[in-house]
């Protein structure tokens, strides 16, 4: 087999993709190259769960004029409907890695983007002499607990058939609405990605749940690649915060780490200019320092990289209640005093008095409300210690997410946090005390 590279046309990504089946898998991929560039190694792009081909037209017509583009779906990636539940994040890798083999391509350059940064890296690490270059955007190198707790959340709802909450929470996640102003992200283009989700059809959810077992799964990433790698991030991601990204950054051997200003966890469409500029800059081997739109960090940058992405404020008034609504009647089963120590847009830091916070049976269904709003906000419980606990807001709702960033805005609910300024760059980044 070799791959048969086609002429690229304004239309090519909405074609029928190829399809090769490795044993009973199927690969759909679709591969272009300019004449003078089909000598040259690939670059083989690996989108995360909700990308179709088509997402990637700009990042194709830039990057073909420095080397072949090859568009790949694995089962249940992107627009490959086939259900693989049994194939992991590694089982993928070697999936991908059969297929390369098959092709009779010495070598590969190798995208992952999200979700296909897992694998994308997996593949990395386990054949370095298949791969020249690597990129991933969105990666962590180990899920932490509150972020695993979101994902659950997540598959409740849809599985409680909420679609349209289940819609709200997945942009609510992986958009930042409390940098709506940084990223510039339209209402338009948040309406149109909840409606894609609130249409899943079948299919559609059972890959969901699928792709979420598999992050699930992953303990740590398997390895660390060797090769020449680039590990990039919006610096407003908030589902895979730029510390994620460094962490994973500082244990490659051979890596540049970018942050891409004013972007979010989907950099390659809400900055592709900038995005698509260090993608190319990287595979022609330019000084990414050049490239307009992107702070480049040292090893020693990335290890001071504050964990936190986002600042925790003070209240002016902590005073708040939790409750909590019986399944079986509808009554209050919780109704609890506590104090805010300090909070953002994402979560909270709690104070109480009670000897016995009923966290067995309530860490996922708890509402904070703030003495002095009208703000109700439910929360997962995540860290739990003698008078404090440690909550995420579970957003599902753009009305209440809203509520929750003019409250914050608003100098009569809170004062400047305190905090450390540490050098990051050519930024100050404040490290809130917790």
């Amino acid at each position: 087999m070799s791959i048969p590279y086609e002429a690229y046309a304004r239309q090519s990504l909405i074609q029928t993709p190829i399809t090769e089946y490795i044993g009973k898998w199927r690969v759909d991929y679709l591969a272009f190259s300019k004449p003078e560039h089909s000598e040259k190694t690939p670059l083989i792009v690996l989108g995360g769960a909700f990308q179709n081909f088509n997402s990637y037209k700009y990042c194709v017509e830039q990057v073909l004029e420095v080397c072949p583009v090859i568009l790949v779906d694995l089962p249940s990636l992107g627009n490959n409907g086939q259900l693989a539940p049994e194939l992991g994040i590694e089982d993928l890798a070697d999936l991908l890695y059969q297929w390369v083999a098959r092709t009779g391509l010495p070598k590969v350059h190798i995208m992952g983007l999200s979700l296909g940064s897992v694998v994308a890296s997996t593949y990395a690490y386990k054949r370095p002499d298949r791969i020249e270059k690597l990129i991933v955007t969105g990666i962590l190198p180990k899920p932490r607990k509150s972020w695993r707790m979101l994902l659950e959340e997540s598959i409740k709802v849809l599985d409680e058939g909420r679609l349209d909450e289940f819609g709200q929470a997945v942009v609510l996640y992986l958009v930042n609405h409390a940098r709506l102003k940084e990223t510039e992200i339209s209402d338009i283009t948040r309406k149109m990605f909840r409606r894609q989700m609130r249409g899943f059809n079948e299919n559609d959810q059972h890959r969901y749940r699928i792709n979420v077992r598999r992050l699930m799964e992953v303990e740590g990433i398997l390895g660390y690649p060797v090769c020449e790698t680039l590990v990039s991030t919006g610096e407003y991601d908030s589902f895979t915060p730029a510390y994620e990204g460094a962490q994973f950054a500082i244990r490659c051997p051979n890596v540049t780490f970018a942050l891409i200003h004013g972007a979010d966890h989907v950099p390659q469409l809400e900055k592709r200019d900038e995005s698509v500029a260090m993608f190319c800059a990287f595979l022609r081997g330019d000084d990414l320092h050049q490239v307009k739109g992107i702070r480049v960090l040292t090893r020693q940058q990335c290890e001071a990289m504050p964990r936190r992405a986002e600042p925790r404020q003070v209240p002016c008034n902590p005073k708040a209640r939790i409750i909590s609504f019986s399944h079986l009647d509808g009554s209050l089963s919780v109704d609890m005093e506590v104090r805010i120590r300090d909070m953002n847009f994402f979560g909270c830091l709690l104070e109480f008095d009670a000897s016995d916070f009923p966290l067995e049976k309530h860490a996922r269904d708890l509402v904070l409300c703030p003495e002095g709003s009208a703000l109700r906000v439910e929360m997962l419980v995540f860290e739990h210690n003698d008078n404090t606990v440690r909550a995420l807001f579970k957003h599902g709702s753009f009305e209440v997410a809203e509520e929750l960033k003019l409250l914050l805005e608003d100098e009569n609910f809170f004062m400047r946090p305190v905090a450390e300024v540490a050098e990051v760059g050519e930024q100050k980044v404040h490290r809130i005390y917790a």
